[in-house]
């Protein structure tokens, strides 16, 4: 179904964001061209980091090459083989897993989305290829409805009244659509948005119909799953496509693809609508092991964030090369300091056990997020 181009489009995208994500050159993943010099004036560190994550993403023994277009025919190759693409979940929640997406899964979630987008003639991609959501909605939709796909940099400042054109679906997520109104834009005759990799507020979907757009859609999914549900306004609940089919009408709310005998659960508690539509209200609490007791960091930041100091917080469990213990990430109060570390590790000595006591604290002004706008590690 991937062509050699569409290969090549997505290891482009995780050289750019390995780059941007360790602040080495913080725009390269906002241009459009010079894959090869990318490649080329690439850190050695990061392109090793880059060829680890090709060869998980498209099942071969991890390698190095010499030039992009080797190791694009070395992953297309490895494609044609496996018949199928390895993603990566986000980590947000724990450790990041590996889901495997087979042809027949791809094209069965291409064709089974493309009864939304009927008008659309020109795909305009804001994320990278090498993302589940950006894969299939800029990678395989373009190929169900037949349309071309343009990447442009997803900077909210932009002409985009002469960039977009009638027809466009511009695939976003809700950081950038929230700066996109902030700048006052207004969509061009005939273009729809779509937004995902994170939960998009009411206010901004609103803004996005006031603004004009021809058609708004959010996807609700998962990596482990891929798309699960849309919705196109405010307040909506989200209607599951058609491909999945449902365990009873209880939460947690088990699916499975239609033809398929595995049964998946929603990463979230949601609330029910029928047999057919769900509103999801928070994420499930997934159980970590620290030395081999189960914790769950969603209940320790639910205590840490009840401290009088705390704004916001993220907890987590380390990376493997950090340790086995959780980790804390603080946003402060106005007129608390990190000098009131003691009194926050005493706070929570007093309501957590050993084990759910996070080892290390990081402190920041804002919680750490991806360029997609969704959790990041730190």
């Amino acid at each position: 179904m991937l062509t050699r181009n569409d290969i090549k489009r997505m290891l482009g995208d995780l050289l750019r964001t390995e780059l941007a994500r360790h602040k080495v050159d913080a725009l390269a993943v906002f241009e459009a061209d010079g894959l090869d010099d990318i490649f080329t004036r690439m850190p050695q560190d990061l392109l090793q980091n880059v060829f680890a994550k090709a060869a998980d993403v498209f099942g071969y023994e991890c390698r190095a090459f010499s030039g992009l277009e080797l190791m694009t025919d070395y992953a297309f190759a490895s494609y044609i083989k496996t018949g199928g693409v390895t993603f990566l979940t986000s980590g947000s929640t724990g450790t990041p897993k590996k889901c495997f997406h087979s042809n027949d899964m791809i094209r069965q979630e291409a064709y089974g989305v493309k009864f939304l987008f009927p008008e659309v003639k020109r795909i305009v991609s804001l994320v990278p290829a090498s993302h589940l959501y950006g894969f299939t909605f800029t990678v395989a939709l373009p190929h169900a409805l037949n349309v071309p796909v343009v990447t442009l940099a997803a900077l909210p400042t932009q002409p985009w009244e002469k960039l977009l054109q009638e027809g466009d679906l511009v695939v976003g997520f809700p950081l950038f659509w929230n700066y996109w109104l902030r700048c006052g834009n207004q969509f061009p005759q005939g273009v729809f948005a779509l937004s995902s990799t994170a939960p998009c507020k009411d206010e901004i979907i609103q803004g996005l119909l006031d603004a004009a757009t021809a058609g708004f859609t959010e996807i609700y999914g998962a990596s482990e799953t891929g798309a699960i549900a849309h919705r196109h306004g405010p307040a909506e609940a989200f209607e599951l496509f058609p491909f999945w089919e449902t365990a009873g009408t209880t939460s947690p709310l088990q699916i499975r693809r239609a033809g398929s005998d595995v049964w998946l659960q929603l990463p979230d508690q949601v609330e029910l609508k029928g047999e057919r539509f769900l509103v999801p209200l928070k994420r499930t609490d997934a159980c970590v092991q620290v030395a081999g007791i189960n914790v769950f960091p969603k209940h320790v930041e639910e205590i840490l964030a009840a401290h009088p100091a705390v704004k916001e917080c993220r907890v987590r469990l380390m990376r493997p090369e950090e340790g086995n213990r959780l980790k804390a990430f603080i946003v402060l109060n106005e007129g608390f300091s990190q000098e009131h570390l003691g009194i926050i590790r005493t706070y929570l000595a007093q309501k957590l056990t050993v084990h759910e006591l996070p080892r290390t604290f990081t402190f920041g002004t804002q919680l750490p997020v991806s360029h997609l706008g969704k959790d990041a590690d730190w």
